[in-house]
């Protein structure tokens, strides 16, 4: 519990931050902006911020990356050959599209997104297989 609670405190102003942008996104700033003694002060609110984030994602999903697998060195040649027609499959049947999509979100709302790679022994019958997941980062933890 003592190292949860250390890395908790490292990670506490990655927390508030990521609150506040999506107070942010959601045109709720002025809770966190407004003065209290000036309660009568004019809060407007538009459509701009929503409007740059939508343009910023349809950017990013125009430019959807492809796997291109390249070789080291010369006896790497066919080990990349055989990546470059099994990633491609590996992502379609982990519909990786969606997946980046959903990291894209988070990357424009709050700075940065992570994405987990898990193997899923559920997947194919039982035989098992990866599956890619948009991580939340309020969920994880690391050493600080």
């Amino acid at each position: 519990m003592e190292t949860l609670r250390k890395y908790k405190t490292g990670k506490a102003n990655l927390e508030q931050r990521i609150v506040k942008n999506e107070q942010w996104w959601k045109m709720r700033h002025w809770d966190i902006m407004s003065n209290p003694d000036n309660a009568e002060d004019p809060k407007p609110a538009s459509g701009w911020l929503f409007n740059m984030i939508i343009n910023k994602h349809a950017d990013y999903m125009d430019s959807f990356p492809s796997s291109d697998i390249l070789p080291r060195e010369e006896s790497d040649v066919e080990e990349a050959d055989r990546l470059s027609s099994i990633i491609p499959v590996v992502m379609k049947q982990n519909d990786y599209k969606r997946v980046y999509s959903e990291e894209v979100w988070y990357k424009l709302k709050h700075g940065t997104g992570v994405f987990g790679v898990f193997w899923d022994g559920s997947k194919l019958n039982g035989l098992g297989d990866i599956s890619i997941k948009c991580m939340d980062i309020l969920g994880l933890f690391w050493e600080p």
